[in-house]
């Protein structure tokens, strides 16, 4: 089955909080959650009903923001999403969840990749695709914001205070062949000088496992010697 994106709750953002949930959302069964903190620090995910297997898959060098990942292995009817400091302290950020079907459960991301600039609207390739098929995901946080960044993309952006702004971003479609370097666009406010630290991540379908070679050795035979 293609990967695909079904119904997901809207991003959800703070000025000032120890938390930050999302709306109620259904997730069918063999679902892949994929999670986007973005909230300055190290994270501390949970949901609600019964607790899911939460993976953090990439983060940024000063672990500001992460991606993460969350097998359903049963139907969900209005659940929720939570992300908390792992301090416990109060944050200023956004939080996203993508609710993906036909993405593999056991190893789910592929390509990872990563950078800064300091260009107001840059589109910098987050990684080349390892498998047919994948999609593509970004963070991306800007700590000189004058506003509210877009992309070209499929984004879900934010801002709150004074320069701080962050989005996550999703391609539209899969890429279809492997070695594709998949591009991510992020356009600060304005025209001024951004400050922009991105990840990214390519989220692949579950793969074939090669059957298993069995050597069986000769049979032996044993031939009654002639007198």
């Amino acid at each position: 089955m293609a990967i695909a994106i079904a119904t997901s709750p809207a991003l959800v953002s703070t000025a000032s909080a120890t938390s930050l949930a999302t709306a109620a959302f259904d997730a069918p069964e063999g679902a892949l959650l994929v999670a986007c903190t973005m909230i300055g620090g190290l994270a501390v995910l949970s949901n609600s009903g019964a607790a899911l297997t939460w993976t953090q898959r990439h983060v940024t060098g000063t672990s500001t923001d992460a991606i993460w990942t969350a097998p359903v292995p049963d139907a969900r009817t209005g659940m929720t999403a939570t992300v908390a400091r792992d301090t416990g302290a109060t944050f200023i950020g956004g939080f996203s969840v993508y609710v993906v079907t036909g993405a593999g459960l056991g190893t789910p991301i592929g390509a990872t990749g990563s950078g800064t600039s300091t260009t107001n609207n840059i589109t910098p390739t987050g990684y080349n695709s390892t498998v047919a098929n994948s999609r593509g995901l970004a963070v991306a946080r800007d700590t000189a914001a004058g506003g509210t960044p877009t992309s070209t993309d499929d984004e879900q952006a934010w801002v709150r205070g004074i320069n701080t702004a962050g989005m996550s971003v999703l391609k539209a479609a899969n890429t279809a062949s492997i070695g594709t370097g998949v591009t991510f666009n992020f356009d600060a406010f304005s025209t001024s000088p951004a400050s922009w630290t991105w990840i990214a991540v390519e989220i692949i379908e579950e793969q074939p496992v090669p059957p298993t070679r069995v050597w069986t050795p000769p049979t032996a035979v044993h031939r009654a010697a002639n007198w």
